[in-house]
């Protein structure tokens, strides 16, 4: 729809009907009545008069956060005397030019509302006046079922006093899947066609919910999902029978034993592997094989990678000695299954020099110590799952998190300081109690405190991180087990229940809140035992769905009817490569490396490790999935596979020189990339390819070429 012709649809909306009666409110406050008008007509917006430096010489707060501040700087635009004559009346509803187009109409409730205001003296309200508690959105949850279906929305404030008020007409709503529910300023919910649950983000002065709305564009399912048994089935079936979304059926053998073995060690099963696997009738040998795995010393290895990413493990902000210390820490933490609350723990209590002690360098930054604010950035998406730096500037525009609470929770961290060692790169953390940090909204100290609790009440001089790390660890919080539990589910399925994983928030809810809940109870229960959790995960139907569509879940991909293909990480495509060829890589000056997964420090120089996007940490995110032009040119053209086919001394040519038949080496050749045989169709027509070649090392070198450059090979499905 053109600009033009939305914003009048927009103005239309906002019309007072003349079944609308209008009452003005019996007492009057600024922040409840006024600010949210602010706010519908985009008035404070960063784009409009919220900007820092305002805008045609008039400046309101980001988003209405210092009322005081708007009301002095709203009063210059009133006339008391003659209302009708105010500038922010006759600005907005265009009766005078305005830079920023049409707010709102003279008959509509917005500009009745802000008349009656002035009419009544323009009162900022009274200091006992009731203050506005919350708002509820109404309907409850319910799925809509046919494209072009509308859900009216209900907002109601309710007030410290007990009293409600509709103030539908003066939210502002927004949809965080507009394929799926688009939402009028109205508050009218409207089905687009496609399939899933959509978040209606509703703000009303300052307040704000986010209910879920469903929609399906299926049928009832033709064929029904098998009764589940497994808890975490129960949470994710119910969700697809909402929608009427169709599971995949369970993986094969194959799939499973590949799957596995990538999530967990990173790693691809042998042929050998292969063969014992697929030839076992053991009713539970697909649990068998997760504990195997989980011993192996490559699970501690992909652990090791995986949070070298998260803490961002860089000879940037730790130097070349720091990394070291800090992976090796990381690596014997996984390698004796350490609890996740007592690696965190350790890494929040850290003290010494960060070339001897591993965990002090979670409070490195290029050449010196993080600040208590950037640390705080940190432990908060790490540990609490929160991206808690957007209120370092102002109050969180879509969370509860204020300026105050970011500063109290750096505060925790402000008596961490760096002493020199006789080495220049090192850095050595020690205490110092008179240290603090400055809230620049009030320009005192800030009070550390619990995020969104209570004040960290420690004896003078004592070390606060530890009261805080036993807060943050505890298993009634409510922040670390469901953090750490979305973490691994998200490194096991794909997509975690909140993604990002970092960004915890009620604007932004898990796909299946129950399930969030399960697993981090569960968590906790294990004593924080990650290993426990991913046999949960693994043992689910869940987890061992096919990757194969059927025509309900092929749009699927974040409800989990089927299993999301994953490209391997590139530290494990170049593995595998590695593995298959038998010929490991080498890195220099890293000779504790074996495999490009224990690399300690990302900045060795690779090329491969570039183009499949290695994290490059220099921010706490996931790594980036893509498939790129590079990619495709790089299999085409890149020397890594090539060479280490062709080289004397190689995988293929030991086949070669075996005594294995044709048919033998291609099974062997499948099973080792694959972990399956060739179909029978595959094998045929390779074997006519082999039978009438010239060469026979040159088919079979083409063959393992393109079978590690397929899309079967690079990503785990």
């Amino acid at each position: 729809m053109a600009p033009r012709a939305l914003l009048l649809c927009t103005i239309a909306a906002l019309t007072l009907s003349a079944q609308q009666p209008f009452t003005p409110p019996a007492r009057w406050n600024f922040s409840t009545h006024v600010t949210p008008i602010l706010t519908f007509g985009g008035c404070n917006q960063s784009a409009c008069h919220g900007s820092p430096v305002g805008k045609n010489g008039f400046k309101l707060s980001l988003f209405g956060y210092e009322p005081e501040k708007d009301y002095q700087a709203l009063i210059g635009r009133l006339n008391i005397k003659s209302p009708d004559e105010s500038l922010v009346l006759k600005k907005p509803a265009m009766l005078v030019p305005h830079g920023g187009g049409p707010r709102f109409r003279k008959d509509s409730r917005h500009y009745q509302l802000l008349r009656a205001w002035i009419t009544a003296g323009a009162p900022f309200g009274d200091a006992d006046a009731p203050s506005l508690a919350r708002i509820e959105v109404t309907p409850p949850y319910r799925v809509l079922t046919s494209k072009g279906e509308g859900l009216p929305l209900k907002v109601t404030a309710v007030y410290s006093d007990h009293t409600r008020d509709d103030v539908t007409a003066f939210s502002v709503f927004s949809s965080n899947d507009e394929s799926i529910l688009k939402v009028a300023p109205t508050g009218i919910a409207t089905t687009q066609g496609g399939t899933g649950d959509a978040a209606i983000m509703v703000r009303y002065a300052g307040k704000f919910a986010a209910p879920v709305y469903g929609a399906t564009m299926y049928a009832s399912a033709k064929t029904p999902a098998p009764l589940p048994q497994h808890p975490i089935d129960r949470e994710i079936y119910a969700k697809l029978r909402q929608l009427r979304i169709t599971p995949s059926a369970v993986c094969s053998d194959e799939e499973f034993l590949r799957r596995t073995h990538l999530d967990i060690t990173g790693t691809l099963p042998t042929a050998a592997d292969a063969r014992q696997f697929l030839a076992s009738s053991a009713p539970n040998k697909r649990a068998l094989l997760v504990d195997q795995l989980l011993e192996k010393p490559e699970y501690a290895d992909l652990e090791t990678l995986v949070w070298a990413d998260r803490l961002r493990s860089d000879s940037r902000f730790h130097r070349v000695g720091g990394v070291r210390s800090y992976f090796r820490w990381l690596k014997e933490e996984f390698l004796l299954n350490r609890p996740l609350d007592k690696l965190a723990y350790s890494l929040l209590t850290a003290r010494g020099a960060n070339f001897a002690s591993g965990p002090a360098n979670y409070w490195g930054n290029y050449d010196k110590i993080s600040t208590p604010i950037e640390t705080a950035i940190q432990t908060g998406q790490v540990f609490l799952g929160v991206r808690i730096g957007c209120a370092q500037c102002h109050n969180h525009p879509f969370e509860k998190w204020t300026q105050s609470d970011f500063y109290s929770l750096a505060a925790v961290f402000s008596q961490v300081v760096e002493f020199p060692t006789k080495n220049t790169q090192e850095f050595d953390l020690r205490l110092d109690p008179n240290r603090a940090v400055i809230n620049p909204a009030t320009r005192r100290a800030a009070e550390p405190r619990y995020l969104g609790g209570e004040i960290i009440d420690v004896a003078p001089g004592e070390d606060r991180r530890i009261a805080f790390a036993r807060w943050l660890t505890a298993r009634e919080n409510p922040f670390f087990a469901r953090a750490m539990a979305n973490q691994i589910w998200r490194h096991m399925m794909g997509r975690g229940l909140v993604q990002p994983v970092d960004d915890f928030r009620e604007t932004n809810p898990p796909t299946h809140p129950a399930l969030l809940d399960l697993l981090a109870t569960e968590l906790a229960g294990y004593n924080f035992d990650q290993k426990r959790l991913i046999r949960f995960i693994a043992a689910s139907r869940t987890y061992q769905h096919s990757s194969a569509a059927n025509e309900t879940n092929r749009l699927d991909f974040k409800y989990y009817s089927r299993w999301y293909p994953k490209r391997m990480m590139a530290e494990v495509y170049m593995d595998a490569i590695a593995q298959v060829t038998n010929l490991p890589d080498r890195f220099k000056d890293w000779p504790e490396a074996r495999r490009a997964t224990e690399l300690p420090d990302n900045r060795f120089a690779s090329y491969f490790l570039d183009v499949f996007e290695r994290s490059n940490r220099l921010v706490i995110c996931d790594r980036e999935e893509n498939v790129t032009v590079s990619q495709a040119l790089h299999f085409v053209n890149g020397p890594e596979a090539q060479e280490k086919i062709a080289i004397p001394d190689g995988r293929l040519a030991q086949w070669l020189g075996s005594p294995l038949a044709d048919s033998q080496l291609l099974e062997e050749m499948f099973l080792a990339t694959l972990a399956r045989p060739p179909a029978p169709r595959e094998k045929d027509r390779l074997l006519t390819r082999v039978a009438s070649a010239n060469n026979r090392k040159e088919v079979f070198e083409d063959i393992l070429w393109a079978i590690l450059n397929s899309r079967e090979f690079i990503f785990n499905h």
